[in-house]
């Protein structure tokens, strides 16, 4: 542990406890160990860069930076929390660690930048990007059988961590990393920055995402659970289906956010495997009771994957089903001050109405707030502010 001084600048022990905590699971790395440091590309919350790590046989990894981390505090190092949990929770042998779960993210741990004195998380880098620039790049190459293969390791993921009582809570194809090794093509789930165990009850009034992808009930003040991550698996099925994200032709803002209240979801214009687009709107069910869990979608998944050689799904050529220009729909730091009404009889209350019969029309009453927005990646970070005591939710009909 005689790395102390040089990892605690600021007389903040965070790191150094959490590194004594992790049992040597995670480490500190010196900032001189790397070169080559290249800016990717920016995030809602941290900054991406490239760099080869010189230690031992030199690597190419990604550094994380965490935005304000200059006097750090445990909430920046969530990410790297939930991976070390998430080993803790595992029941095998105590060799293995978080690395050996290679349908997750690789951590090596934590750096500091000695200019800015931020923090920067150490992974693996994916060279190939997300899925999300995979499928841009690469759609019309992509027959069924390689969106299956995807599909199951992104579910495996997922399933990884909600066998752990984790919950991703930010799932969509930006945070979803492709990896080839000879070859060998594998989706990795990334970006457990938000990531919180399924044993926390404590409420969070901030919704955290990419719009499309944030399951309904959130919107409405109801806790993350795994059913919201598995909404979110159904958005990223239809974009491995149609070649594009989920309401590419929307701005991503609060009427959006009404319509899919309103049961809005996206259309179905492709042609895929039998089965597929039943299991798609099962994920994406308003209800999160009726959602299959992890376990039941990779079942699923692996029977329509062993069917599909047996009867090829044809990728249809049409200007619908196509990687386009990501739609950009508003601009950083902007801020909406409430909702807009949809009804005549009032300037103030939004009525929002479901299609589906498990749900009652009620009134809701809240304020939208765009702290943070990121053009590429339409990122955003909503906080939902209850006014006075008259916030309402959508409840089940019993």
């Amino acid at each position: 542990m005689g790395q102390k001084i040089s990892i605690i600048q600021n007389g903040n022990d965070v790191i150094y406890d959490f590194i004594k905590h992790t049992q040597g699971r995670m480490k500190f790395v010196p900032y001189d160990e790397f070169k080559d440091v290249e800016f990717i590309t920016e995030g809602g919350f941290s900054r991406i860069y490239k760099a080869t790590w010189i230690n031992g046989p030199e690597m190419t990894v990604a550094l994380k930076e965490l935005a304000g981390s200059k006097n750090i505090t445990s909430e920046h190092l969530n990410e790297l929390k939930i991976s070390n949990d998430f080993v803790s929770s595992c029941e095998y042998p105590s060799h293995l660690n978080f690395n050996d779960y290679n349908k997750i993210i690789t951590f090596h741990g934590i750096t500091q930048c000695p200019i800015t004195q931020n923090f920067l998380i150490i992974t693996k880098y994916y060279k190939s990007g997300s899925l999300a620039q995979y499928i841009a790049k690469n759609f019309f190459n992509m027959n069924w059988d390689s969106k299956l293969y995807i599909l199951n390791d992104i579910i495996f993921g997922l399933k990884t961590i909600h066998d752990a009582d984790i919950i991703h809570k930010d799932y969509h194809s930006g945070n979803i990393f492709i990896d080839i090794d000879d070859d060998l093509l594998s989706a990795i789930t990334g970006d457990l920055g938000l990531s919180k165990s399924s044993l926390d009850d404590e409420k969070d009034d901030k919704v955290y995402g990419n719009i499309p992808y944030v399951a309904p009930e959130i919107f409405q003040g109801k806790m993350y659970t795994k059913a919201s991550d598995i909404y979110s698996i159904g958005m990223i099925m239809w974009e491995l289906m149609a070649g594009r994200k989920p309401f590419w032709n929307r701005d991503h803002d609060v009427e959006l956010i009404i319509d899919i209240f309103d049961g809005l979801r996206p259309p179905i214009i492709a042609d895929a495997p039998n089965g597929y687009v039943d299991l798609m709107k099962k994920c994406w069910h308003s209800n999160p009771n009726e959602r299959p869990t992890a376990a039941e979608l990779q079942k699923n998944i692996e029977y329509i994957l062993v069917n599909e050689p047996c009867c090829k799904t044809k990728i249809m050529k049409s200007l619908d089903i196509e990687p386009i220009t990501i739609h950009s729909s508003c601009s950083k730091n902007s801020t909406i001050s409430s909702m807009t009404t949809r009804s005549s009889e009032s300037e103030i209350n939004t009525v929002i109405h479901y299609d589906d019969a498990d749900y009652i029309t009620k009134e809701i009453e809240f304020d939208i707030e765009i702290s943070q927005y990121d053009d590429m990646n339409q990122y955003i970070v909503l906080t939902i502010i209850c006014i006075y005591n008259i916030f309402t939710v959508f409840s089940l009909c019993i």
